[in-house]
């Protein structure tokens, strides 16, 4: 085989299982439990690896109050100094199949939302979503307030949604999905529907085996929930793609509010980083500036490499409202992405944009030889810890060339500085 066909005969076996995943959310259990490699002292972040001596304050400062949650350590400044010496260690997310949306970071008792795709075998993991309180781990914020939020959530909130999710059977992600399908989710930053649909499907169960009314009413009114599962859905697609060498899709990206990332199939792991765009939008407060915001962070948009966000800008029209952009914008991202993808999912067609579906695959070769950019939506997180606002961001265009050439030297290509 010439090397064309060995990577498109690669991409098409990652495309059979984007294209062709069966997503379940079947459980929730403490990272320990499931999540394959997490040890006690491990602490998953979001986006590529971090320079420790340059870590932005919000991660750090999760990275350290989730080591005191764990009693690792007493104080948040003991935390981050055993952090330093290699007693707490820490690793991006997505190398474990796992999810840190923004600057949340997931410790070894902290409940996870399992998914699994029950064609391909893979499984995803994703802490369930905080709510809509701002003081969260979430934006890097800790206190006894957080603290106490997420003791809550490991010894009440998970093992209740756990015990429901199991009792259900398990609940159909992609159904949901489908079923939200124009209804305004771009199913990244905006999920409203999902959530509601998510909430339909599950309250049932809950209401069956939860006694605990605050439960029902936090799991019901939170109309981010569903981003979580997708997350968790996306990288268990991502599971069994990063098992297909020589393949040119995109199956990771992210930020840690320094650097932003991408991986591909056909070298699995290993990251291709550059400095990471600032998601330039709508402003929380007005008084916020550029200069107070962090470039790029977290893990959530794992669902644009699953076809949302972003790339299915179209779907979600009024994000693109209020986050300063236009209709004819939407249009715009969605072409890009299109052009640079290997396939479209058609479960979810979007009924103002002719019924197709959402663009996705991302092949680092078009993205470089065409030099079409797709684009990111997410939320900025403040440096000093908390939510700056939202919008969208370009995503740069030297991790694909690193990344190309990453592959081409898997596959023993010679390539030239």
């Amino acid at each position: 085989m010439t090397i064309e066909e060995r990577i498109n005969s690669a991409n098409e076996k990652v495309m059979d299982i984007f294209l062709n995943a069966n997503l379940v959310w079947t459980d929730v259990q403490p990272a320990i439990k499931v999540v394959p490699g997490m040890k006690k002292n491990l602490i998953l972040h979001p986006g590529p690896p971090i320079d420790k001596e340059h870590i932005v304050f919000p991660l750090k400062n999760s990275i350290s109050g989730a080591a005191v949650h764990e009693g690792l350590a007493e104080t948040v400044e003991e935390a981050w100094q055993k952090v330093l010496k290699g007693e707490i260690e820490i690793a991006p997310a997505q190398d474990y199949h796992c999810g840190c949306a923004a600057a949340m970071v997931m410790s070894a008792s902290m409940p996870v939302i399992v998914v699994e795709d029950k064609n391909s075998g893979g499984k995803g993991f994703s802490t369930p979503h905080p709510g809509p309180n701002p003081k969260v781990l979430r934006w890097g914020l800790y206190d006894e307030e957080v603290e106490k939020d997420l003791t809550y959530f490991d010894e009440v909130y998970g093992p209740a949604l756990g015990k429901a999710v199991r009792y259900s059977g398990g609940i159909d992600v992609k159904n949901i999905l489908s079923k939200t399908a124009g209804m305004g989710d771009e199913n990244h930053n905006r999920q409203p529907a999902g959530s509601m649909c998510c909430a339909l499907t599950l309250a049932p169960y809950l209401i069956d085996t939860c006694d605990d009314k605050e439960v029902i009413k936090a799991f019901l009114a939170n109309d981010r929930f569903f981003l979580n599962p997708v997350m968790a859905g996306a990288l268990a697609v991502i599971d069994s793609a990063k098992k297909v060498k020589d393949s040119t899709v995109m199956v990771a990206m992210g930020g840690n509010g320094e650097d932003f990332g991408i991986q591909v199939a056909g070298t699995g792991n290993r990251w291709y980083v550059t400095q990471a765009p600032y998601i330039e939008g709508t402003m929380l407060k007005p008084t916020y500036t550029k200069a107070d915001m962090l470039r790029y962070m977290g893990d959530s948009c794992v669902t644009e490499v699953f076809g949302f966000g972003g790339m299915c800008a179209i779907a979600g029209p009024m994000y693109m409202k209020l986050t300063g952009a236009s209709f004819k914008e939407a249009v715009s991202r969605t072409e890009k992405a299109r052009k640079v993808s290997l396939g479209e999912h058609k479960f979810a067609p979007v009924p103002w944009d002719e019924y197709r579906g959402q663009p996705v695959g991302v092949d680092v070769r078009k993205v470089v030889g065409y030099n079409v950019l797709p684009i990111s939506h997410g939320g900025s997180g403040l440096k000093t810890g908390g939510q700056a606002g939202a919008g969208a961001a370009e995503l740069p265009v030297d991790c694909f060339k690193k990344a190309l050439v990453g592959v081409a030297e898997s596959m023993g290509i010679s390539v030239e500085e």
